[in-house]
């Protein structure tokens, strides 16, 4: 087993919108048509060694109906040693690539499969979450107002408060991610180059929109955009900076908690 397993998304996807879940998760959403090809880090997805879970879900273009028919698509989970990062050592463990589409009249398409991970840790994330009741309204409200309150603490620059409320994301990551790194000084950071680069914070959302994952035990609340409530905007170049976060509600507890 190599010493820090680094495990990647790599995807090379076109003519098509999609999702990729990890164990129920959203790990990378894609609405700009056209073409992409990137990777993304999983490691904070994967809670523990074992057989894990990707989803991939593909989606029609804005304004139209079905899946265009020649959207292509190759997805691979890979790894290697974070220790040493030696592309050489890259080892692909699993690998999906989308049928040619006999025709255009396809509305989705969805993908579930596997594939085994070796971590040296172990993680609690989401496996302690109650299961939440998307239909309860004032359980719908709770979740606005979760996402307001911390809107108001970026939008004050609490730093000190953020950072409580973020320690269980940040430690869980830190771990997964074999980093050691002080948070509060990321935090103020980040409000270093927002201020720097002249980013301003948008208003909340008045119609947000809750998104559940994990079987409705992991939350985001998203603008119509899909962009986080979190949102910054340099408007003169139209640049978009965010910070998205996943909340929770652990079993035993009356307040939720940011998770991821």
């Amino acid at each position: 087993m190599m010493k820090e397993p680094y495990y990647l998304l790599d995807y090379n996807i076109s003519l098509t919108n999609f999702d990729i879940l990890i164990n129920g998760v959203l790990a990378f959403s894609h609405d700009s048509a056209g073409s992409i090809y990137s990777n993304y880090p999983i490691n904070h997805l994967i809670l523990s060694s074992g057989l894990q879970q990707i989803a991939i879900r593909f989606r029609p273009l804005a304004n139209v109906s079905s899946i265009h028919k020649d959207a292509s698509a190759i997805i691979k989970v890979q790894y290697l040693d974070a220790s040493t990062m030696d592309q050489e050592q890259l080892t692909t463990v699993y690998e999906y690539k989308m049928p040619k589409a006999e025709s255009d009249t396809l509305p989705m398409l969805e993908s579930i499969g596997e594939f085994k991970a070796e971590v040296p840790y172990r993680l609690i994330g989401w496996s302690d979450a109650s299961i939440i009741d998307i239909k309860n309204e004032v359980t719908l409200e709770l979740i606005h107002n979760y996402y307001r309150r911390i809107h108001t603490l970026f939008k004050d620059k609490d730093v000190n408060a953020l950072a409580l409320l973020l320690k269980k994301r940040y430690e869980e990551t830190d771990t997964s991610m074999y980093l050691e790194e002080d948070n509060i000084v990321a935090l103020n950071n980040i409000f270093k180059m927002i201020d720097a680069e002249g980013y301003v914070m948008q208003d909340f959302p008045d119609v947000p929109k809750v998104v559940f994952y994990a079987k409705n035990r992991v939350i985001n609340l998203i603008r119509e955009d899909k962009s986080p409530i979190i949102s910054y905007l340099k408007k003169a170049e139209n640049e978009e900076f965010g910070f998205p976060f996943y909340i929770y509600l652990p079993k035993g507890n009356t307040g939720f908690e940011i998770i991821r």
